[in-house]
């Protein structure tokens, strides 16, 4: 595989010290480095290998093997799985069609300096939002005026944030001097919809990013609440949209062999592995 450089320029959550008493996060010495997380973790693009068939749907090339080659581990293990709720991370486990998966943070040692974490987009359940306002050519489904949908966006984002805290606390309790880096969701809504790859008209298009904009907002508080360091895919995506379809990170609503939809494609892994690389503290 070729890495291509990714230019990556935004505001990214620095840490914060008012969290986790006790703990001081090192910095990275080629320790131990964890992926934890959903679908962004895990790829949800098509490679031929064994965890992409049992239940995981884990890529060979997905953002967390990037960084591992950007940073060199003397130990990397990869946890992340296609589906994955908050509660799956330290409390339930996970059932796949592949059998059941222990909670990830059973593989996460106590020696860790860098653990990475995608999730919140299957606890919030982003795609019953899009669901309401995705049509036909010519036509608007007004999702930004409904004031239905807005106080449906607004419980959806904070039982996304009731959720993720805990678990980010459970994996801080693991791994108490590691970096935390938490990764945003979003990135595949733009300025302006593309039918049929992004079927929305394009003020609904523009309100769908401020939704993540929200969410984001709600993982950086969680983040914070761990000494964590958060990376806001969402701004940092932006113009890479599936509409771009010379430079897209993000698959369409269309895509069905290259990855799921609305998730990152190859480009888009190596652009989050940059943001990740950038923000490590060394």
């Amino acid at each position: 595989m070729m890495l291509t450089a990714v230019t990556v320029i935004g505001v990214v959550a620095p840490p914060t010290a008012q969290a986790v008493p006790g703990t001081t996060p090192v910095r990275y010495t080629g320790g131990p480095y964890v992926a934890m997380g959903d679908s962004r973790a895990s790829g949800g693009f098509f490679t031929p290998t064994p965890d992409y068939f049992l239940g995981c749907k884990r890529s060979a090339f997905n953002y967390p093997t990037i960084v591992a080659a950007l940073t060199l581990p003397r130990r990397f293990v990869d946890t992340s799985c296609a589906g994955a709720q908050a509660p799956d991370l330290y409390a339930n486990g996970q059932h796949t069609n592949a059998g059941w998966k222990p909670p990830q943070v059973y593989l996460v040692p106590r020696d860790a300096q860098l653990i990475t974490v995608s999730i919140g987009g299957n606890d919030m359940r982003w795609g019953a939002i899009l669901g309401q306002c995705t049509t036909a050519p010519f036509t608007d489904r007004f999702c930004r005026s409904n004031r239905r949908l807005a106080a449906e966006v607004g419980w959806r984002v904070a039982r996304m944030e009731n959720r993720v805290t805990p678990a980010l606390r459970a994996i801080r309790r693991k791994a108490p001097h590691a970096q935390i880096i938490v990764v945003g969701i979003g990135g595949f809504m733009g300025t302006h919809g593309c039918w049929p790859m992004v079927p929305i008209s394009d003020p609904d298009v523009r309100w769908m990013n401020r939704v993540f904009d929200r969410a984001g907002d709600a993982l950086r508080r969680a983040t914070a609440k761990v000494d964590g360091t958060f990376v806001d895919a969402n701004r940092l995506s932006a113009g890479h949209d599936p509409c771009n379809l010379i430079t897209p990170w993000y698959e369409s609503a269309l895509s069905n062999r290259i990855a799921y939809p609305y998730h990152i494609n190859q480009a888009g892994a190596i652009a989050v592995a940059a943001m990740v690389n950038g923000v490590i503290r060394r």
